[in-house]
């Protein structure tokens, strides 16, 4: 006899299910990279952890820091790394191959944002406590693994 398309349920393959993963932990980047910017926007207004960070390295030179630079900094890392894992994750739900080498890419620049953050240093004292340098990467994490599995996808293993 014959089935109808109601009773006989086609579920998503094993390709569709890889790409949603890879969809999600890129949208995990994405919101780390907006808790960056909340974190910034909290301390700018609020605790000024950063600029008495840098104001106590400065001191000792008799310089005075630019606040609004630093935080404009980190601001600038925060938005450039959501944008850029805004569209891996628009070139991954479009199927295209290239979204894997892509992510890969974005990748290695959120990382290398958050070494900058992390190793930038003036008068023998780091300019941005390490609380910065490690939000900063905490984006690449997801995306690390966003990357594993679009490339295992691309490759034709099945998840």
């Amino acid at each position: 006899m014959r089935q109808s398309l109601s009773e006989n349920p086609v579920g998503p393959t094993a390709a569709t299910a890889g790409r949603r993963s890879a969809g999600y932990a890129v949208l995990v980047a994405v919101a780390l990279s907006v808790v960056l910017a909340v974190a910034a926007i909290v301390d700018q207004t609020g605790g000024h952890t950063l600029s008495d960070h840098a104001d106590a390295v400065y001191a000792s030179s008799g310089k005075q820091p630019s606040a609004s630079l630093l935080y404009g900094l980190v601001y600038a890392v925060a938005t450039v790394n959501a944008l850029l894992w805004l569209f891996v994750l628009r070139v991954a739900r479009s199927r295209r191959r290239a979204a894997a080498v892509l992510a890969v890419i974005v990748a290695a620049v959120t990382a290398g944002l958050a070494v900058l953050l992390l190793v930038s240093s003036e008068y023998d004292a780091r300019i941005f406590p390490p609380l910065w340098g490690v939000l900063a990467i905490l984006p690449a994490v997801p995306g690390i693994l966003a990357t594993a599995l679009l490339l295992r996808q691309d490759s034709g293993q099945v998840l």
